[in-house]
């Protein structure tokens, strides 16, 4: 089977929502979209392992209490969408973790 690592940005802050927090983490069915995205990317068989990309300065994450059996990284995000999916591509290729790479935005 084909391995492939997935690459999740949300290093945004969803100025358009004009939420308390950044859209990833609004709630959604129990807990946050960001939380159902990881899980749902997680439950795919050939994802082996999964990359997250956000902000530094990030309070929320580490809130969150996320159960996994494949590894996930978190990565430095960017300004912008593009450059946290470059970050996180980087990241991929130098640890050699997979020749494949899918890309899913976490508030999509």
């Amino acid at each position: 089977m084909i391995s492939v690592v997935a690459v999740i940005p949300a290093a945004g802050v969803g100025k358009r929502m004009q939420a308390d927090r950044p859209k990833q983490y609004l709630p959604l069915a129990g807990s946050t979209l960001i939380e159902q995205t990881i899980r749902r990317i997680h439950d795919l068989p050939f994802v082996t392992e999964l990359v997250v990309s956000l902000s530094d300065d990030d309070p929320y994450w580490s809130e969150l209490t996320i159960e996994l059996d494949k590894p996930l990284h978190r990565i430095s995000g960017g300004a912008e969408r593009v450059h946290s999916v470059a970050n996180a591509v980087r990241y991929v290729h130098e640890n050699e973790l997979s020749a494949w790479t899918l890309v899913h935005d976490a508030a999509r």
